[in-house]
């Protein structure tokens, strides 16, 4: 009888430890409906020779306490901090601080997020800024980054502040950022052991560079991709993405309609924009954007990691309120029924949710935003 008892005892507890979810599973399935708040990456608002490190002003981070109140009372459970660390450190050894005064804005918006019981991504953004400082984007220096940023929020809740280690790597192979990411990784771990690591792939946290990738040894990772499909219809109007042919496509309608469709611009003949408003059609159906983001989740449950949508959102001033209302909705729809939590870029800047002219989400942005949890 006791060999029978313990027979089924071990039976329970393997049965157990194979549906144990871990840490980082446990960490990504709280994390929700998501949102970017802006303002600590904006680079291009300090002076060169300084090599950007002015760029951010206390009296305007400040400005931004209230946003986190905001964001939790709108229903987000995360919110994903872009920060551009690279500005305050020096760009040769030893690496130190440059800047350590404006660290703690960045300490306030950590803060300020947990004290609205919000989760805290807490995000390298820009780390070679325009590539007219090559010394920026060196490996050693990223590496630098990691440790002094570890060690200032080592202390912090591993259930509730996760270290993204690096948005949007690109211009590098694939092999190349993986190493980067390896030592990254190797330099947290010893410093912050148990908390979550959020990790994109190249071509710029693409999901097809995901899908293309194996996850890295860590278990403690969640992986991330951003979602800007269709690209026409999201970045249209844009002078700013270096996609030459986008600024000159605006107003263009989500979903596609034959009678709106434009023209190729002169400009983007042979380029990717012509190619994009051939497929736009087939682009803005939302099958293929169901298709898109089941394929991601496939790869999760392929490799049984966790994945996060750190990015989607589309530029607000070229394309009508309800394009944009409707593009989120099929967006949120499909994460909602693939159960994949995500954050909206972004609260207040080019891409917000915003009534035109208020600090409101509008009506259908809202609608938008709860299709999320009635697909669960």
């Amino acid at each position: 009888m006791k060999r029978k008892q313990c027979l089924f005892f071990l039976i329970v507890v393997l049965t157990q430890a194979a549906f144990a979810q871990s840490p980082a599973q446990q960490r990504s399935d709280r994390l929700g409906l998501g949102m970017n708040l802006s303002y600590l990456d904006n680079w291009w608002k300090g002076s060169k020779e300084k090599h950007f490190s002015d760029f951010a002003k206390p009296e305007e981070a400040a400005k931004r306490e209230k946003a986190f109140f905001e964001i939790a009372k709108a229903g987000f459970k995360t919110v994903r901090i872009p920060i551009c660390f690279s500005a305050w450190m020096q760009l040769k050894r030893p690496y130190d601080w440059e800047n350590p005064k404006s660290l703690e804005m960045a300490d306030l918006f950590v803060k300020w997020a947990l004290a609205n019981k919000l989760n805290v991504i807490v995000d390298l953004h820009h780390t070679e800024f325009d590539g007219s400082i090559p010394e920026a984007a060196n490996a050693e220096r990223i590496v630098n980054l990691w440790l002094r940023i570890a060690e200032r929020y080592k202390n912090t809740d591993p259930e509730k502040v996760f270290f993204e280690l690096r948005n949007e790597p690109h211009d590098m192979p694939a092999e190349t950022w993986r190493w980067q990411a390896e030592q990254i990784i190797k330099v947290v771990r010893d410093i912050a052991p148990k908390h979550t690591l959020i990790v994109g792939f190249h071509d710029w946290n693409s999901r097809q560079a995901m899908l293309d990738s194996q996850p890295f040894a860590d278990k403690n990772i969640i992986y991330t991709f951003h979602y800007y499909d269709p690209f026409l219809f999201t970045h249209q109007g844009s002078t700013w993405s270096g996609v030459e042919g986008i600024q000159e496509i605006k107003f263009l309608p989500f979903p596609f309609v034959k009678e709106k469709n434009p023209k190729v611009p002169q400009i983007a003949q042979g380029k990717w924009v012509e190619k994009l408003i051939g497929s736009y059609s087939d682009d803005s159906k939302a099958e293929k954007m169901f298709k898109d983001l089941k394929a991601a989740k496939d790869w999760s449950e392929k490799n049984k990691v966790p994945i996060f949508v750190g990015e989607f959102g589309s530029f607000a001033e070229t394309a009508t309120p309800d394009d944009r209302c409707r593009h989120a909705k099929v967006v949120y729809s499909a994460l909602g029924k693939l159960r994949i939590p995500n954050a909206w870029w972004e609260w207040d800047g080019g891409f917000t949710m915003f009534k035109s002219g208020s600090s409101e989400i509008s009506d259908c942005m809202r609608v938008a935003i709860d299709s999320y949890s009635k697909q669960n």
